[in-house]
């Protein structure tokens, strides 16, 4: 039987990975070789941490080398190969895919909004102008080559616009009046992060609408719409950040948007992970993947606790943004080694009522 020596160390230096192991296996072995129904041909490697440790899986395939650390276990060494082994091939099948759909990704993409609600009647953006340059070292100037007239004053309302050297676009458009209906009120106690969220929204007089576009990419613009409205979230006038169906605490916009200098996105701010009540269990959804050009997500009749469903949900929510992978109608999607999702395609039921949403379900 052949040994695949030289497969053995192209293992032994994947797990040396700084997001693997990190070190060299205290020891490995070659167990077995299998040939999948779709010819796939994988070698089965069991490795040891330390001297004490238990047995580990890796495995080596026509699909690539992976190993999730898993203990090996010697009655289901097949079966568990083959769960990597499917997840490699999804891997590799959505990165071919999504090379050609990141380009309508970034075509159809919806600009970043949000609406913020202010305690008095008063627009502020030289103030604003100010306070981000200090935040951020970046110098935001005016856009004169669409400025509207007399700064677009009319009664009770006005406008500026803005862009970035880099050809981002930034849009304040103030009201002297509270949003209409009631509706950030109401959408404010979707917040399950913020108790008090509705009562500090009824209190609000005024608001104003930023949108940010332009740019080379969306995650440019991501990034930057975060800067926006972690400045606008320390603006004492403003009590409140109304985008992705809730209406943010500014207070924790500013923590959540630290990780922006760290060149990372801020998630939870550019997309809200709901969660719900249902009469079988509890339901998840995205709010604020179609900025990232992507279907927004649910998840229905989950019968576990709401921790673990809101932990799902910001994970698909990482994986999907953070590696621009996007799901589709009836495929199946392997986020890690015996973690798969079946995909649907239908009527939004939580977000995007009137269009479609993609549901995962747990296999």
């Amino acid at each position: 039987m052949a040994n695949y020596e030289n497969e053995m160390r192209e293992v032994a230096d994947w797990l040396k990975h700084p997001n693997e192991l990190g070190k060299a296996p205290f020891k490995m072995e070659f167990v077995k070789e299998f040939t999948d129904e779709e010819g796939c041909h994988c070698l089965i490697f069991k490795f040891k941490k330390g001297l004490f440790s238990p047995w580990l899986m890796a495995i080596h395939s026509d699909s690539g080398i992976f190993s999730e650390q898993e203990r090996y276990d010697e009655n289901n060494d097949i079966e568990q190969a083959t769960q990597m082994l499917t997840y490699l091939k999804q891997y590799w099948k959505s990165i071919a895919l999504n090379e050609e759909e990141q380009k309508e990704r970034e075509k159809k993409a919806p600009a970043f909004h949000a609406f913020i609600l202010k305690a008095k009647p008063v627009f502020e953006p030289d103030l604003f102008l100010d306070m981000f340059e200090k935040d951020w070292g970046e110098k935001i100037k005016s856009d004169d080559d669409t400025q509207p007239e007399n700064g677009g004053a009319t009664e009770g309302v006005d406008a500026r616009l803005y862009c970035t050297d880099t050809g981002l676009h930034l849009t304040f458009g103030y009201m002297d009046f509270a949003i209409p209906d009631d509706e950030a009120v109401e959408c404010a106690k979707y917040n399950y992060m913020w108790p008090d969220g509705a009562s500090v929204a009824a209190t609000h007089t005024a608001h104003e609408i930023v949108v940010v576009t332009g740019g080379n990419s969306i995650r440019d613009r991501a990034m930057f719409y975060s800067k926006v409205v972690s400045t606008l979230s320390k603006m004492e006038n403003n009590i409140g950040i109304y985008a992705n169906g809730i209406v943010y605490e500014p207070e924790k916009v500013v923590k959540m948007c630290e990780i922006v200098k760290e060149d990372e996105l801020p998630l939870p701010v550019l997309v809200w992970s709901g969660i719900g009540k249902e009469e079988e269990g509890i339901s998840g959804w995205t709010d604020g993947m179609k900025q990232f050009g992507f279907d927004e997500m649910e998840v229905l009749n989950f019968k576990q606790e709401p921790s673990q469903l809101q932990g799902f949900m910001i994970l698909i929510i990482d994986y999907c943004i953070n590696n621009n992978i996007g799901f589709h109608d009836g495929e199946i999607v392997g986020l890690a080694a015996g973690l798969q999702l079946k995909v649907e395609k239908s009527k939004g039921c939580n977000v995007d009522e009137d269009g479609e949403t993609l549901k995962l379900s747990f296999l």
